[in-house]
């Protein structure tokens, strides 16, 4: 704009002042020339611009053509029509056995594939549920930013509305935030309590900030947004997450583990990004100190042996909830339900 200005006053001068007219001719085709220039790299930037955003298009269409024929296709199960989505959910074991409801971890790439090895081993002694929440999995994933009061709403009505009565519950990781909270405000949803590997507390203390909501802003965008969880959640990135992060033996990882996580991520048309987005932006924590400490519930802390924050976690836990009944499972780390089947079926029997 100052370049356009400056050729405009310029331009008035060399009709005014005819003494100077060859010097200000001059400047004149000076500003022009430097005026053409920018004009050339705001059009070679705006090609450059438009071929990244087509390329990242094409990236996208790709990867969703690639993601309709999966493991996480909407087949098989039943659905309980929630006023926020359709949530996915199985049924195992006889209407009179006492219900257990299984939960997996809040990630975008966690279903209820997590608990699908133990369920069908517990129906001799449970009526039981496995889930998978809003945004994961074969359930709906809507365009909204998620929140801990969003899923504890949904686990409320869930178990008030499908199950239909008190019920014993297993978590794992954030969603037992969900639980305890959902257990504070309705007293007659659980009877009693198992967290796996439950998210340490100061990590449910972080609030939204600006640097949070302006990731949040930047994975909302249609196409930079979509390829961006696209490279986040590519076969390479899950299997790190899974070997580095999740098991602590990943030479006895099946590969199956690998493909569930990937494909229950890149279900819903990249639609993953906004669960992955409200993470990152710090909206599905929330303070669960009053919760856990109002519990008048049994509550086991299954912990992984290897789990590197073991320690934290126990200490924080116990510091509120006194209590607190700790399960060790060996060999394993964040998910001991699928690394260590048979001290956690075990443990499970004598929920």
């Amino acid at each position: 704009e100052k370049e356009r200005f400056f050729i405009v006053t310029f331009q008035g001068m060399v009709y005014t002042k005819k003494k100077n007219s060859i010097c200000l001719t001059f400047f004149y085709i000076t500003a022009v020339e430097r005026t053409v220039l920018i004009m050339k790299k705001r059009k070679s930037l705006l090609k450059t611009s438009v071929f990244v955003l087509g390329t990242l298009e094409i990236f996208n269409k790709v990867i969703d053509s690639s993601s309709i024929v999966n493991t996480n296709t909407r087949t098989g199960g039943k659905y309980y029509h929630w006023k926020h989505g359709d949530i996915f959910y199985h049924v195992y074991g006889e209407k009179g056995n006492p219900p257990l409801l299984l939960i997996h971890d809040l990630t975008v790439g966690s279903s209820s594939y997590e608990w699908h090895h133990l369920a069908r081993q517990l129906t001799d002694t449970y009526r039981i549920y496995t889930i998978d929440l809003v945004g994961c999995g074969k359930s709906d994933k809507p365009g909204i930013t998620y929140t801990n009061y969003f899923y504890v709403q949904m686990i409320t009505d869930f178990v008030t509305e499908v199950i239909g009565q008190r019920t014993n519950v297993a978590a794992t990781g954030l969603s037992n935030s969900f639980v305890l909270l959902a257990n504070a405000i309705n007293h007659d949803l659980f009877d009693e309590i198992m967290m796996v590997s439950p998210t340490d507390l100061t990590t449910l203390k972080k609030t939204p900030d600006d640097r949070s909501r302006f990731i949040v802003r930047a994975f909302e965008l249609p196409i930079i947004g979509k390829a961006l969880y696209y490279a986040f959640t590519s076969h390479m990135n899950t299997e790190y997450y899974l070997t580095e992060t999740c098991f602590f033996d990943s030479f006895h990882m099946e590969p199956s583990v690998v493909k569930a996580y990937y494909d229950a991520a890149h279900a819903g048309n990249g639609n993953g990004k906004y669960l992955l987005a409200s993470q990152f932006g710090n909206y599905l924590y929330a303070d669960v100190s009053r919760a856990l400490k109002a519990a008048d519930n049994r509550i086991v802390l299954v912990i992984g042996t290897q789990n590197k924050k073991a320690d934290t976690l126990i200490r924080e836990y116990r510091a509120i909830q006194p209590h607190l009944v700790i399960e060790p499972i060996s060999e394993s780390k964040l998910l001991p339900q699928l690394e260590n089947e048979g001290e956690m079926l075990e443990l499970l029997y004598t929920f």
